[in-house]
């Protein structure tokens, strides 16, 4: 039986839920139309917490105002400063604030001098610097909104001596927001808070911009219990009359379901181990779909095997025609002293210098400097070219990176490895542990230009698929120009280095189906990441035959 005529039994079986589907459309429309409804009703209780808070900002100056006009208070202390005898009078101020602050519900109360000095003060909180608030009370104008917590509605005012108009006492008065939202809330039965809300299945939410609150927003909140109440009456009758077809349908649903996803499920599993070291043809079975799949996927393996074997051919020409200009240009260097040294030796001795046996010893020992310089390169050259494809075998990487950062340790700058639980890894062990000795190599190198030297070790799992290794050190970095050619051979600002660690580093992590990247380090300095596959290389990984 085709695919096709499957799906065409489960659409059959689907629609004798029809009936189902019939009733939870009714239950959404009536769901619809109760939440409208309650949304408005929102909406409609929205309206006046806006005018309240207006209210609110408004009322602030039109009680403070009389305080600093007429109030035998702030007169007996404007004569105190005039006569000099405030400190006869502080006590009856400070008495006296505590009753007005209580009588104009007021949070916070202060009568403040010009000079800065709080007279008497009622707050519940931490005391305001007697500084800040006169200069407040010098530029206050309108009351506003004031940023420091306790968020509060503040307003002040100064009042003047007639003949010295250099001294003045001011009036700060405050009421804190929190619980003006609180009674206002209550009094339509919102929850309003300066906390962001998020809407939810049991409240509803909305933001109030209110001009006079700055950029300050206030979040109200109602709860929908009421409207899923409702509701669930509603479910309750749907259920019962939907419950028999629903069972029904699900269980012919559940048994061809089951008759169509076990060959795609085995198809899955197969394709899976093909992609992690198991080359060979998956098993055609099923419908004539999954089998004309399962056909087409074997092919395209064995053309993707082909390819990459013709790939790998080009690009190993084409790294060995890099490789060999590169080696002739680090030739061409040492080449240059080695002609001049002959040439001088054979126009000393055709002239036969006296200076001849002088140079001679100096010439030698320039072109056997020369010729070692020259060995040393080949060599390098040569072990790059003939790192072999990784054989994979499951290992312990933890305690692989582990002895590699302790032996390192224990022979040059200090190295600090961490570590957390991590899968076995399916991996070349030596290619990782030369891998990690180029880098921690490279690392110590980069920090002993440092007072306090500092290289670490960190290995831990990225997921349940890759593990990850990060070396840092606390050098001077890569520089700009040097970035792009990082993985280069032979790209190194290292005095005699060959530049072919970090390329041999970057061709076993490719190799390994792994990425290694380079960062700045965020204190400074430099940071290489290297990620591993848990599974290993994947069924691309056989290398070309030899062309040597």
């Amino acid at each position: 039986m085709t695919l096709a005529q499957r799906l065409l039994l489960a659409i059959g079986a689907l629609s004798l839920a029809t009936i189902v589907a019939l009733g939870f459309g009714v239950r959404q429309a009536w769901h619809r139309s109760e939440e409208q409804r309650f949304r408005e009703q929102f909406a409609e209780a929205m309206a006046p917490l806006g005018r309240e808070l207006a209210g609110e900002l408004e009322s602030l100056p039109l009680l403070t105002e009389p305080l600093c006009r007429h109030d035998p208070l702030i007169d007996s202390a404007l004569v105190g400063l005039e006569v000099g005898d405030l400190d006869q009078r502080r006590l009856a101020i400070s008495v006296r604030v505590p009753e007005l602050a209580q009588a104009l519900r007021l949070d916070e109360l202060y009568i403040v001098s010009g000079a800065g000095e709080v007279l008497g003060a009622q707050t519940p909180g931490a005391r305001m610097s007697g500084a800040l608030l006169a200069e407040y009370l010098e530029q206050a104008r309108k009351a506003r909104v004031r940023s420091a917590p306790p968020l509060a509605i503040e307003y002040g005012c100064v009042h003047r001596a007639p003949e010295h108009h250099g001294l003045w006492v001011g009036v700060y008065a405050a009421r804190h927001l929190q619980p003006l939202l609180t009674k206002i809330g209550g009094a339509y039965n919102v929850s309003l808070s300066f906390d962001p809300l998020s809407a939810s299945d049991q409240r509803m939410v909305e933001v109030l911009d209110l001009p006079e609150l700055g950029q300050r927003k206030i979040s109200a909140s109602r709860s929908r219990v009421p409207l899923l109440s409702a509701l669930q009456d509603l479910d309750v009758t749907i259920a019962l009359i939907g419950v028999g077809t629903l069972g029904a349908a699900l269980a012919l649903s559940l048994l061809l379901s089951k008759s169509l996803s076990r060959p795609l499920v085995e198809l899955a599993r197969e394709a899976g181990a093909v992609a992690h070291g198991e080359p060979k043809p998956v098993a055609v079975r099923g419908a004539s779909e999954i089998r004309a799949f399962a056909d087409a996927f074997n092919r395209a393996i064995a053309d993707l095997t082909s390819l990459r074997k013709r790939l790998a051919t080009t690009e190993r020409i084409a790294a060995r025609r890099e490789i060999a200009r590169r080696v002739a240009h680090e030739i061409k260097n040492p080449l240059a002293p080695i002609r001049a040294a002959v040439e001088t030796l054979r126009r000393l001795h055709a002239r036969r210098d006296p200076a001849f046996e002088e140079y001679f010893d100096e010439a030698t020992r320039t072109v056997l400097a020369e010729v070692q310089r020259i060995a040393h390169i080949v060599g390098e050259f040569t072990r790059f070219a003939r790192l072999p494809a990784p054989n994979p075998a499951p290992f312990e990487i933890v305690e692989a990176v582990r002895a590699v950062a302790k032996l390192h340790d224990a022979s040059g700058t200090s190295v600090s490895f961490t570590s957390a639980p991590c899968p076995v890894v399916n991996a070349d062990r030596d290619q990782v542990v030369q891998l990690m000795t180029n880098l921690i190599q490279n690392a110590q190198y980069a920090a002993e230009s440092q007072p306090m030297p500092l290289v670490t070790v960190d290995v831990r799992p990225l997921d349940t698929a890759t593990v990850r290794i990060v070396v840092s050190d606390n050098g001077a970095g890569v520089a700009l120009g040097m970035r792009a050619r990082l993985f280069e051979p032979y790209a190194t600002n290292k005095p005699g280095g060959t530049g072919l660690g970090l390329a041999i580093a970057q061709r076993i992590a490719v190799e390994h189906a792994g990425d290694i990247r380079y960062s700045d380090r965020a204190a400074g300095g430099a940071t290489f990441t290297v990620e591993l596959p848990v599974a290993g290389p994947t069924f691309l990984q056989d290398a070309p035959e030899s062309m040597e």
